[in-house]
């Protein structure tokens, strides 16, 4: 559609694709948010595909960086048409268990894990392929899982009063 408006009418657009989004105020329906809360509480927290699963996690600081390093440039006055679509995410898929064990060491306390299999339309890998965004913008994500995962859990306790 974008490049048809685009083709058509001289509209210039772009998309953006987010790969794992996490960080302060994240959806509570994701892994970040459910594993957090579930391990605080003592409860079991389901890992799908017995953990063999890998996910390009990216914090919302570097989401943020991205989508505004493109609105910058969209300031600009051009005469160029374009319609593009741009991956954000952290280029480096981070091991299910691993992620896991990040949160249980913020919190010093190990989860109880429920191994699961494969759920049907899921898939055991993601991975943001940014080499237009890096050519384009020179976006380059600045937060590692390490870094991002505790400011999370100390957002979360701080949020929850805990």
């Amino acid at each position: 559609m974008s490049y048809t408006y685009n083709h058509l009418y001289g509209i210039n657009t772009f998309g953006l694709r987010f790969f794992t989004v996490y960080g302060p105020w994240g959806r509570p329906d994701m892994a970040t948010w459910i594993f957090t809360k579930k391990i605080i509480n003592g409860e079991p927290i389901e890992v799908y595909n017995n953990g063999n699963m890998e996910r390009d996690f990216t914090y919302i600081d570097d989401i943020i960086n991205g989508t505004i390093s493109i609105l910058d440039s969209c300031k600009q006055d051009t005469k160029e048409n374009f319609s593009k679509l741009y991956n954000i995410g952290n280029n480096k898929p981070e091991n299910l268990l691993d992620f896991i064990s990040i949160i249980e060491n913020c919190l010093g306390k190990k989860a109880n894990k429920i191994m699961k299999p494969m759920q049907k339309g899921d898939v055991a890998n993601t991975c943001a392929d940014i080499t237009e965004i890096k050519s384009d913008f020179n976006f380059l994500p600045k937060t590692s899982l390490s870094k991002g995962i505790p400011r999370f859990v100390k957002w979360y306790k701080d949020y929850h009063n805990l």
